[in-house]
């Protein structure tokens, strides 16, 4: 008894070549994300009377590692001493400081789950007819 396997070998081949795809596609995405991250950020460091001097400092990276195959893309938005000297005042806008004071600026956290909808909206369209 013989089986022909060619659809059931492209079709292996085929799902091989998604991680490719997904992350050419998703890149650029990651990279919006983290701009749109920052912008928000800066908005809420500007709006402050106090710490508006740190919305220099915040930055964004993106950066993608390989593991067992697999790429992870990952974007980290936030303060960057290396950019600006004021990056230490954004903790203290964010978390306040040990003595009180500060805390009056919102938590990035929350410009995050503000772009998180517009990220996963934009993911699902990237991935949509890869299988």
């Amino acid at each position: 008894m013989t089986a022909n396997t060619a659809d059931l070998d492209k079709l292996i081949h085929d799902l091989g070549q998604i991680p490719a795809k997904v992350e050419k596609k998703i890149m650029p995405i990651m990279q919006k994300t983290g701009i749109q991250t920052k912008r928000r950020l800066q908005k809420d460091l500007s709006s402050s009377r106090y710490f508006s001097r740190a919305a220099r400092s915040i930055d964004y990276d993106v950066t993608t590692q390989s593991f067992g195959g697999a790429s992870i893309i990952q974007v980290e938005v936030g303060p960057n001493a290396a950019r600006h000297k004021s990056a230490a005042l954004a903790g203290i806008a964010y978390f306040g400081g040990s003595n009180g004071g500060g805390g009056t600026v919102p938590d990035p956290i929350v410009a995050m789950r503000q772009e998180e909808p517009v990220l996963l909206g934009f993911l699902e369209m990237a991935v949509e007819g890869l299988i």
